[in-house]
């Protein structure tokens, strides 16, 4: 059995991972260029969840993105990319299950009480838990790269997730 991990985003990723945890592909989520910005590349995207590398039998883990967004085509954004990546994970007939960013990250720590005015930075956090996991990868997007790609982390650690609740 092989797991995969979904963070929607234009910036997500799509990850896969074996059934001893072992990362066997790491993908940004593919786009292209529509007018000033992007888009989620649909054909693309359904070539990466029809035919996952390697071939077998897998279950997916998404991340849901939630109904909150800091603006509007943000939130239309993360709506859209959410809704094709589920078409085309359903059209797949892979098994699969939805979690929001708090489930999975549930996983793997426990969100401390911060101060007053004071955030947890939860992008960190996920970066400390996919190194204690992962000490030797480097989490880059690309090969010139020089910081990890938040969206393959969380990639990583929802296929992760997912690997530790159905296995």
């Amino acid at each position: 059995m092989n797991y995969v991990g979904i963070d929607c985003g234009l910036d997500g990723a799509i990850c896969v991972i074996g059934s001893s945890g072992r990362i066997l592909s790491t993908r940004r989520m593919p786009t292209v260029k529509k007018g000033k910005g992007r888009e989620i590349d649909l054909p693309e995207l359904w070539n990466l969840i029809k035919f996952p590398v390697p071939v077998g039998d897998y279950t997916i883990g998404i991340e849901d993105p939630g109904g909150h967004a800091a603006s509007a085509a943000g939130l239309r954004s993360m709506t859209y990319s959410f809704a094709a990546v589920m078409m085309c994970v359903v059209i797949s007939k892979h098994r699969h299950t939805i979690y929001s960013a708090v489930e999975w990250q549930r996983v793997f720590w426990k969100k401390p009480k911060m101060a007053k005015g004071q955030k947890f930075n939860t992008k960190a956090a996920a970066l400390v838990a996919a190194k204690r996991l992962w000490p030797d990868q480097g989490f880059l997007a690309t090969a010139k790269s020089k910081v990890p790609h938040d969206g393959i982390v969380d990639a990583l650690l929802i296929a992760e997730a997912t690997r530790r609740i159905f296995k």
